[in-house]
């Protein structure tokens, strides 16, 4: 499939926070329901390592929504993998409510920033492990490329995830479990006001909404190719990318893809120790 950079409602800075938060909630609990078990330590591994790599305690999450599947990622990582972190949620229009509860629901380990911040021009002073979570299509090729180019030139490590895949299958999968996602789940996905609760089912603007979204972004995703080029197209010395591919079984035994992009600035060898191979500096896990 050709990729199209169609009309995004969650894209728009003048939707109503209630479609906003609509969307970033039910995006959370897709999330973590799909990437629990293999692919949520699959990612964790990735992470892992390149925490190791850099030396890093924190992960800056750009475009968090409502937080994606974090809580549970440096759970694994904390817990499971010997690898403590602290996680930093981060968005452009940040989902006030949702951020509380996911500062309340890590303990301490979890906090987020509640002022606009742009994936374009990270603040310096945030410094740590960034990622996204089914957030890269947002952005057009050019938009993604500088997305990627400011944290390679700021020498900050990247780590990529779109839990989609421009196809056919997809394009189904996603239409059928947003409609009933929407319908099915929405009064246990985030809080159920009165006004989410008409929106749904009185007047099903919010349910009309999410599908387009979800829609729109199978269209939009990058395919591991695509994301091959970009990264070699940002041009920054001393820096490795790696791309790949997830797999996990999903309802029904239907496979489920996640690709990936990680870049990591390579560690310059001490004075006096012979210089590292750029096997041992690569990104991979």
């Amino acid at each position: 499939m050709k990729r199209r950079h169609l009309f995004e409602w969650e894209d728009q800075a003048w939707l109503p926070v209630v479609f906003r938060n609509f969307i970033t909630d039910h995006l959370r609990y897709f999330l973590t329901r799909k990437v629990r078990g293999p692919v949520n330590r699959a990612i964790a591994g990735h992470l892992k390592s390149v925490l190791i790599k850099t030396g890093g305690k924190q992960i800056i999450d750009l475009c968090a929504g409502a937080g994606g599947p974090l809580l549970e990622v440096q759970r694994i990582l904390s817990e499971d993998m010997d690898e403590p972190v602290e996680v930093l949620l981060t968005d452009l229009y940040p989902n006030v409510e949702a951020f509380r509860r996911r500062e309340v629901e890590g303990g301490g380990a979890i906090k987020a920033r509640y002022d606009s911040i742009s994936a374009f021009d990270v603040p310096l002073g945030l410094s740590g492990l960034r990622t996204l979570f089914t957030a890269l299509h947002h952005f057009e090729p050019e938009g993604a490329r500088q997305l990627l180019a400011d944290a390679a030139h700021k020498r900050q490590p990247i780590a990529v995830f779109e839990l989609l895949e421009r196809t056919p299958r997809m394009f189904i999968l996603t239409g059928l479990f947003s409609l009933w996602q929407s319908f099915a789940l929405t009064p246990v996905v985030g809080r159920l006001t009165l006004q989410r609760f008409l929106l749904t089912y009185v007047i099903p603007i919010a349910p009309a909404i999410f599908l387009w979204d979800g829609l729109v972004s199978v269209l939009r995703t990058y395919s591991p190719e695509e994301l091959r080029e970009m990264a070699d197209s940002v041009g920054a010395e001393d820096y490795d990318w790696e791309v790949g591919r997830i797999y996990v079984s999903g309802p029904c035994g239907v496979l489920l893809p996640t690709i990936f992009l990680i870049g990591c600035p390579q560690i310059a060898a001490p004075l006096g120790v012979d210089a590292v191979s750029p096997d041992e500096v690569g990104c991979a896990a």
